[in-house]
């Protein structure tokens, strides 16, 4: 598969940058910083690392993991579950949850609980951990659910990144 990049190198790097002092030096509200944080690092993972040893390494080990899983159940049904079903399965949970975190508290009236979600606060000069688990593995795994929850997954990844390719041009000339 043939990755197609809408970010120079470069602009990959000054993202991710911008990505990590947002979100080390506390610039902003805990709860703007980690969105715009969040919002810069999944694209800039993805442009940076889709295809790269890293993203076959992670998705190589998470097969594995899974497939370790479905052995142990023996001749049980669920051990001819499809990996990838799986896999899809659980990069949707995790965009679910990281979408929970980035809605205001507001939006909570209509959507309950689900809009409280939230990363925890980080003191100053620490990186939100939590918010960085959540963004690199969307950022290297969006693309392999399939059907509806695939499509949704890649659009929120597509726009994301067309958000955010203009950004380093604009900031720093550097396209």
């Amino acid at each position: 598969m043939t990755v197609e990049h809408t970010m120079s190198p470069t602009g990959v790097v000054i993202v991710l940058l911008l990505a990590v002092i947002v979100d080390y030096m506390s610039i902003g509200p805990n709860s703007i910083r980690d969105r715009i944080a969040f919002v810069l690092a999944v694209p800039a993972i993805r442009e940076g690392f889709d295809g790269s040893p890293l993203d076959q390494g992670t998705v190589g080990a998470l097969r594995d993991i899974i497939r370790a899983l479905l052995d142990s159940t023996g001749d049980a049904y669920i051990a001819g579950a499809s990996i990838n079903a799986v896999i899809g399965f659980l990069i949707a949970l995790l965009w679910i949850y990281a979408l929970g975190c980035l809605l205001p508290v507001k939006s909570s009236k209509k959507l309950g609980r689900f809009a409280t979600l939230s990363f925890p606060q980080s003191p100053l000069y620490r990186l939100n951990l939590r918010m960085w688990l959540v963004a690199i593995p969307l950022g290297l795994m969006s693309d392999l659910p399939e059907g509806f929850i695939g499509q949704v997954t890649r659009m929120l990844l597509d726009v994301t990144t067309k958000l955010i390719v203009p950004l380093p041009a604009f900031l720093f000339g550097a396209a």
